[in-house]
């Protein structure tokens, strides 16, 4: 008789409970964080959040092809800046390169500003693009990953 299965199954167990808390690590209780689905104007195109975790990496601020050329990489679970200065009437791409789904999103730490000017969900490969018409701060955050936290200045 193997009893190796049966601690196998548990020790596999363990791993997936391991997992979920880890996803949830931003202080959400698991039953929060289930009930707290991106706003219904965020785009389906990925139900769920990664499960994976990923080291962020840094990318070059704007495009360099253009100099009006303002782009924003979402790669390795991070945007390729912390900060952008932009000048009024800056169109601004923000581009995922990760396998997994990101939003834009106007707040801070996974969670949207009360009446976001930017709320934008890209799946792989997907590029969404904003025009930044007034000048001011803009803080943006990803909803699936609160790490993912970037400013945009734009200046008058």
């Amino acid at each position: 008789m193997h009893r190796s299965r049966p601690i196998l199954s548990a020790l596999a167990a363990l791993a997936a409970l391991a997992l979920l808390l880890a996803a949830c690590a931003d202080g959400a209780s698991p039953s929060e964080a289930a009930s707290e689905a991106p706003p219904a104007s965020v785009a389906a195109s990925e139900d769920a959040p990664p499960s994976e975790a990923a080291e962020p990496s840094v990318a070059a601020e704007p495009s360099e092809e253009a100099e009006d050329d303002f782009t924003v990489t979402l790669s390795g679970f991070a945007f390729s800046t912390g900060e952008l200065v932009v000048p009024a009437g800056t169109e601004v791409t923000f581009e995922n390169a990760d396998s997994a789904a990101h939003t834009v999103t106007e707040g801070t730490d996974g969670r949207p500003a009360s009446d976001p000017i930017i709320n934008s969900q890209l799946g792989p490969d997907a590029t969404t693009t904003f025009t930044f018409d007034e000048p001011g701060e803009y803080e943006i955050t990803c909803l699936f990953h609160p790490n993912m936290n970037m400013t945009v200045v734009v200046e008058g």
